[in-house]
């Protein structure tokens, strides 16, 4: 399945958030995401700012922005990504937030889902440090984000 399709498949109001390639991030965040091969980006959405007009979803640690990707090798995908100030204070909201990703995508967008557990370990859930990384290497919150699903902050995300 193709990311524009499983977007088209999850909960309402998610399929009208639909853009081709990055555009449905916010300007500033553009210049975070890059892909060897621009045009093997998809489509995105910004779930935040489309979910934060749902009233049940409003007061949820909710993720930012999902991107379709087609890798060299391989079928389309789902990465997600989060743009987040990176420091030990901020890890325990950031995995809120991946948790009630995982939840939202089993509950409510199973295609996504699929296309998600389909991507590559290493960009699957991305956390884009807004003013650098400010998480001490040998930390007990470092040691948290290695045993959870997100790897260390980055800088941007570059994609093969």
């Amino acid at each position: 399945m193709k990311f524009r399709d499983a977007v088209g498949q999850a909960e309402h109001p998610v399929p009208t958030a639909f853009e081709p390639g990055k555009k449905a991030l916010e300007k500033r965040h553009r210049s975070l995401v890059n892909c060897d091969d621009p045009r093997r980006i998809t489509g995105s959405i910004d779930l935040d700012a489309t979910l934060t007009k749902v009233p049940k979803y409003a007061s949820e640690p909710r993720w930012d922005y999902g991107l379709g990707y087609i890798p060299e090798t391989g079928s389309e995908c789902a990465v997600w990504v989060e743009v987040h100030s990176a420091t030990t204070k901020q890890v325990s909201p950031v995995l809120r937030k991946l948790e009630w990703l995982k939840m939202w995508l089993s509950s409510n967008a199973d295609e996504l889902r699929k296309l998600t557990d389909s991507a590559d370990e290493n960009h699957r859930f991305v956390w884009i440090a807004s003013n650098g990384v400010h998480i001490p290497p040998n930390s007990s919150h470092a040691r948290r984000l290695s045993e959870s699903a997100i790897r260390k902050p980055r800088k941007m995300l570059n994609l093969p």
